[in-house]
């Protein structure tokens, strides 16, 4: 009889034992799954955030791009009758009405309050020869700029050097408030320097060589573009290219820039960047380039 009992107890003891096993197994694999999946929750939830903040700014950036591209009335407010709403085609362009958008550009900066700027006393078209003639007088550092401390940091800091931190703000200041009108204004001035030879002997061909390889092909020149929006970069690069290939005509590509990767980089940014007005002209003209340099 008492062995029975004991065995009873025994296995009683077990069964007891097992249940309490099992059922503090079952809270802690519950708890565990519940933990797991409350990570997986947050992790979620901080994604479903993310994407929507991502496209929060799409929208913005989206909205922004078309309604940045200027109506008429604008055009004619900044460049005169003869408003930019064609792109400019290079070597056959109307010089006479070239000029008078850029003067009109001019006059139109002064008619805006930015030249009363800390330090600057001066008509809109005479601070633009004064700029051009110090950036013509001290180029960037285009070969060795990795080679000391010393010359990459004169890249980076170049145009603070150059024209002073008051002239730098005044044209970020500038680029800001009239991203609207960037585009043709970067167009006609682009075509008044390079096609209709102005002022040749401060910005000549050799001078924006220098500019467009420090732009493209140097960490200075890049971070300064880096700190630009993306149509001003954009704009920037693709100009820069065009500027290359002047001097490779001219053979003044001394650094022996190769062009040909670059053209396939801002082909492919100018074709994916929406708002642009001349948007079929750049591509047009890029294609153009890469079958020239196959």
């Amino acid at each position: 009889m008492d062995k029975t009992v004991k065995v009873l107890v025994i296995l009683f003891a077990i069964v007891g034992i097992g249940l309490f096993g099992y059922h503090w197994f079952s809270q802690w694999h519950t708890k565990t799954v519940d933990q797991a999946l409350a990570r997986e929750k947050e992790k979620l939830l901080a994604r479903i955030a993310q994407l929507e903040a991502e496209i929060a700014r799409m929208r913005e950036e989206l909205g922004a791009q078309n309604s940045s591209q200027p109506s008429k009335s604008e055009l004619a407010n900044v460049f005169g009758d003869a408003k930019p709403t064609e792109p400019m085609v290079l070597n056959k362009a109307d010089c006479k009405k070239i000029t008078g958008q850029a003067v009109a550009f001019f006059q139109y900066l002064d008619s805006k309050a930015y030249l009363i700027w800390p330090g600057i006393d001066m008509r809109a078209e005479e601070l633009f020869e004064n700029i051009s003639k110090q950036l013509a007088a001290q180029p960037p550092v285009n070969v060795g700029e990795m080679e000391d401390l010393y010359s990459l940091v004169r890249n980076v800091t170049h145009f603070y050097r150059v024209i002073g931190r008051n002239r730098v703000n005044l044209i970020k200041e500038i680029l800001r408030s009239e991203s609207a009108v960037m585009e043709p204004a970067m167009a006609v001035m682009f075509a008044w320097i390079t096609t209709c030879n102005y002022d040749y002997d401060q910005l000549n061909l050799n001078t924006l060589f220098q500019y467009a390889h420090f732009f493209l092909n140097t960490l200075g020149g890049r971070s300064y573009l880096l700190r630009r929006d993306t149509k001003q970069r954009l704009l920037i690069n693709y100009y820069c290219l065009l500027i290359i290939d002047m001097a490779n005509d001219a053979k003044l590509n001394a650094y022996g820039f190769d062009i040909r990767p670059h053209l396939d980089y801002v082909f492919y940014d100018i074709n994916n960047q929406k708002g642009l007005m001349y948007r079929q002209r750049y591509l047009s003209r890029l294609s153009a380039l890469q079958n020239k340099y196959r």
